[in-house]
């Protein structure tokens, strides 16, 4: 049998596979069964592993693109490789020649063969591919075998060109600062909120600093974005004190603005 070094990021989610046979007995005949039943793995090939019964070891491949976790001897399991640790059996079978050319192997999660594409990926299953795309603004990380936020993608990821011409996203006008939102303490906020720019109830936020959202305070909240939370009207910004209601008091007490302030006729 011919092996190929394991050179594996990954491949991508859970599966239970089922195995096949192997065609070359002799892999069985230098394989002693560590117990009388069960399942078990070579000692250098993570594809590959024995049935054990009677002390009877019986060679058998995990399908093209999956190994084999030797977690339970009981179970007869073949998984994609970012769920199983192959420690030191680092060869795997060749992969096989009748699968979809996007197909690193028979079965996985690879990335597109477009350069500029990382929102989509593919998913081979007995070596076909079938294309699928990340959920916006995710992107697909090979190592993972799923679709992640770029700033928790793995350093194995595909790395896809910036489109210069492509605007920022922005809520009511507002895009997310290009540079780092540095909090009271000197560190950088991960998640920085700003105030809404048409209400005092609603505020922003930018998730790594680059996914912007929209969010809310309750009913009778206004956003502070000095203390970044929601408190009520007058504990909150001065040009917030009235969005709910004007001051009874108010010269204007059905029109004024939301900084309490009267609108000049």
């Amino acid at each position: 049998m011919t092996h190929h070094r394991i050179l594996i990021i990954a491949l991508s989610f859970a599966s239970l596979a089922l195995s096949q046979d192997v065609p070359e007995p002799q892999a069985a005949s230098n394989f002693k069964c560590p117990e009388k039943n069960g399942f078990f793995s070579d000692l250098e090939q993570c594809d590959l592993y024995f049935e054990c019964v009677d002390n009877i070891p019986e060679a058998k491949l995990c399908p093209d693109g999956l190994l084999f976790d030797d977690t339970n001897p009981n179970v007869e399991k073949c998984d994609y490789p970012f769920n199983v640790e192959c420690g030191t059996r680092e060869f795997v079978q060749e992969p096989d020649p009748t699968s979809d050319p996007r197909c690193y192997r028979a079965n996985g999660f690879f990335n597109h063969e477009e350069p500029t594409e990382c929102g989509k990926f593919y998913n081979c299953v007995h070596g076909k591919a079938h294309e699928l795309p990340c959920a916006t603004p995710l992107v697909f990380d090979e190592a993972l075998g799923t679709c992640v936020r770029e700033e928790q993608a793995t350093e194995f990821a595909k790395k896809c060109p910036k489109d210069p011409n492509q605007p920022k996203p922005n809520i009511e006008g507002f895009s997310c600062p290009d540079e780092p939102v540095i909090g009271p303490h000197g560190q950088p906020y991960a998640h920085p909120s700003f105030s809404h720019p048409t209400s005092c109830q609603k505020f922003i936020t930018c998730y790594f600093s680059k996914d912007i959202r929209e969010l809310g305070c309750m009913q009778g909240q206004v956003f502070d974005h000095v203390h970044t939370k929601c408190v009520l009207p007058e504990e909150g910004p001065k040009d917030c004190a009235c969005w709910y209601s004007c001051n009874e008091d108010s010269k204007c007490p059905d029109t004024c603005n939301s900084d309490c302030s009267c609108s000049s006729s």
